[in-house]
């Protein structure tokens, strides 16, 4: 009874071991093939365990493993090797310092944008209109712009409406040269009514605008910028870019200009030194000194602004509290001056607008030399310096008498040019029409080479025709004879 008991335990456990091998015992039991794996090749904790995987059960396999991957830690899973958790750490790092990147991008980004609208801001023109005569030109290619300045304060003496001193600036940025033609605010020009008008006086009569459009059609070239600045601007601007330097060839002591005294020769400018120069008219002669005086300081400033580039720009700009305005925005005048980084003086070239000052009505007005306007103009438009002129001779409009004559046919020609000549101090004696209405040219006669000065002196004034010695076929009983043709044009 007790052997065939012990036969029928063997069989069971036989049985048991049989279905075992056959069987998944728990999750990390796989099913041992003996073509796979071999007992003898695995270490076990015990012999016991040894000898039931060699009968096929296998109730864990755990490596025997020192360090991080212990018992302890298989029982939380698989932990990363030394290398692997370094090329984790460095790929963390790596996004932390892509998103501080992305982060940092972002903040300057609204930095920037909030500091160009800052300046943007500050460099804005303030109740004007001069942006509607502007015309824009192709990038890179040279430019014009009109500077205005209004250096008179309330109860100065001699003081007048409207700006003071206009230049007109041309500016070829791939050459790194520029042009001042300085333009006395007194010279007379044509405004909507049909009447002539110093000048500065467009932007009090009608507006800024219409003063654009008055030096355009004056300088017969088109301008794409407008800069404004009035007196407490231009002492903020050269104070705060702590002073400029200039070569003065006199003396300017003048009190109806200022209190400050600035000797002749190199000098560096405070804010109300360069106010005194700009204003001051106390020369042997008073428009061309001055003239040449604001057009150093203007060239100085210049150079000053464009010197390091758009970096110091930038905080120059921003220390600006609205010293001057202009219609250009931060970001295009901070290209410029990148673009213009490092001009020297010696590219920057200037000149007054040929002519003279006289009288007309009681009033100081300057006339220009036309044709010599006109040929100077050419040649700073085709990028040539202003070659020095020589002033046409020219006298007093009121120290000789005019025949004026209608010989191209125009209906009114006469009187209009009559009551234009008359505007600028000219005394007409006589006006009527020729026989025969035969004369395209203009022609402006004089009999002797002494009454030359004062035709080439009308000559200028009209603006159009050709001068003429008379050999005996014209006759008239005044110094200068005037026969108006048919390219003779009514002011619009």
């Amino acid at each position: 009874m007790v052997r065939k008991r012990k036969d029928i335990t063997q069989i069971n456990s036989k049985l048991t071991s049989r279905r075992m091998r056959s069987a998944t015992l728990g999750s990390h039991v796989p099913r041992v093939r003996p073509a796979h794996m071999n007992a003898d090749q695995v270490g076990f904790s015990s012999p016991r365990r040894q000898k039931r995987a060699q009968r096929g059960y296998v109730s864990n396999v755990m490596p025997s493993a020192q360090g991080p991957r212990s018992r302890t830690g298989y029982a939380r899973g698989l932990e990363f090797s030394p290398g692997v958790k370094r090329r984790t750490l460095v790929k963390r790092v790596g996004i932390a310092v892509a998103v501080v990147a992305v982060l940092a991008a972002v903040a300057y980004g609204v930095g920037s944008f909030t500091l160009m609208g800052n300046l943007n801001g500050k460099l804005a023109l303030k109740d004007s209109d001069a942006a509607k005569a502007l015309t824009a030109v192709k990038s890179g290619d040279p430019f014009y712009t009109l500077v205005v300045a209004e250096l008179d304060t309330p109860g100065m003496p001699n003081s007048a409406e409207g700006p003071d001193a206009l230049a007109l600036v041309r500016t070829d940025s791939s050459g790194k040269n520029a042009c001042i033609i300085s333009i006395p605010a007194d010279v007379q020009v044509s405004l909507k009514d049909g009447k002539y008008y110093p000048i500065r006086q467009a932007s009090v009569r009608e507006s800024d605008a219409s003063l654009v459009s008055a030096v355009a059609s004056f300088a017969d070239v088109k301008i794409s910028h407008v800069v404004k600045i009035d007196a407490p601007g231009l002492v903020q601007l050269v104070d705060t870019l702590g002073g400029v330097d200039v070569d003065l060839s006199e003396e300017v002591d003048d009190p109806n200009a200022g209190s400050v005294y600035l000797p002749a020769g190199a000098q560096t400018l405070t804010g109300e030194g360069a106010l005194t120069l700009a204003r001051a008219t106390n020369f042997a002669s008073p428009k061309k000194t001055q003239a040449e005086n604001q057009r150093k300081l203007l060239e100085a400033v210049s150079l000053r602004m464009v010197s390091g580039g758009k970096s110091s720009l930038v905080g120059l700009l921003d220390q600006l509290q609205g010293a001057f305005g202009t219609d250009m925005g931060s970001s295009d005048a901070l290209s410029l001056a990148e673009s213009l980084k490092g001009m020297s003086a010696d590219s920057v070239t200037g000149a007054l607008v040929p002519g003279y000052v006289t009288q007309s009505d009681g009033q100081d007005v300057f006339a220009v030399s036309n044709s010599s306007w006109t040929e100077m103009m050419d040649r700073v438009d085709s990028g040539q310096e202003p070659a020095e002129q020589t002033q046409a001779a020219t006298t007093d409009p009121g120290s000789f008498t005019i025949t004026l004559k209608n010989g191209g046919g125009i209906t009114g020609a006469a009187a209009s040019m009559e009551s234009t000549l008359t505007s600028k101090g000219f005394k007409v004696s006589e006006t009527g029409n020729t026989d025969t209405s035969v004369y395209s040219e203009t022609l402006v006669i004089y009999n002797s080479s002494d009454a030359q000065p004062a035709a080439q002196t009308v000559l200028d004034a009209m603006g159009v025709g050709r001068l003429v010695q008379n050999t005996g076929a014209y006759s008239f009983g005044t110094d200068v004879l005037v026969i108006l043709g048919k390219d003779w044009k009514p002011s619009s």
